[in-house]
């Protein structure tokens, strides 16, 4: 019980304490909505390169698929095996730009399964010095220094932060508790540098 209280005392001196530091905080709570929006935003706007290649190779199969049924029966298996073709080739045309329009939909089953529960209430706090970011949660605690962040990406209402490629954290822009989100806006692009990604048009912007 002692020990218990003692460890509770530690992490509340040490979260004073960064918050002493820190230049900017921020608490966001996690919602399903904002993970969607995560996933709709990293399909279209981060791995947009994924998407305009499915698209090209959507629209090549379609144009071998029209060549094969306009030139008829010039083609050694003739006619027939023409159609047959184009429309196995019009077939996985289709399937790629399904492919490059589906979007991910947060699924909670498997979250449970990875986790043990919903993660779509999971509560992040940020704590963003001169030289580094921590970020900490009920999971434990991340620590990066700028220079090894894999990329800051801004979007209309959260921030995403990429720790390693595979790994990302999402930061609410309406949910500083110190400084302004303005500030930092200013603040890590220049921290960032080359790896500060905007993909928005901020009001001031327009």
């Amino acid at each position: 019980m002692e020990k218990d209280v003692n460890n509770k005392n530690t992490k509340e001196n040490i979260k004073k304490q960064r918050l002493k530091e820190a230049k900017f905080v921020n608490t966001t709570k996690v919602t399903e909505d904002m993970i969607n929006k995560f996933y709709k935003f990293y399909k279209f706007r981060v791995k947009r390169y994924d998407f305009y290649s499915f698209i090209i190779c959507g629209i090549v199969l379609m144009i071998i698929a029209i060549n094969f049924l306009l030139r008829g029966s010039e083609y050694f298996i003739g006619i027939i095996g023409n159609i047959i073709i184009s429309i196995i080739l019009i077939g996985i045309g289709i399937c790629f730009w399904k492919s490059a329009f589906k979007i991910q939909k947060y699924n909670k089953k498997d979250m449970v399964k990875i986790y043990a529960e919903d993660v779509s209430n999971l509560e992040n706090d940020y704590f963003f010095d001169d030289e580094k970011v921590i970020i900490v949660n009920k999971y434990g605690e991340t620590e990066r220094v700028y220079g090894y962040l894999e990329a800051i990406y801004e979007a209309k209402e959260c921030y995403y932060i990429f720790t390693t490629t595979k790994s990302i954290y999402i930061m609410a822009k309406n949910s500083f508790t110190k400084g302004e989100e303005s500030e930092f806006h200013e603040f890590i692009k220049e921290k960032m540098s080359k790896n500060y990604k905007k993909r928005c048009i901020r009001k001031k912007d327009v």
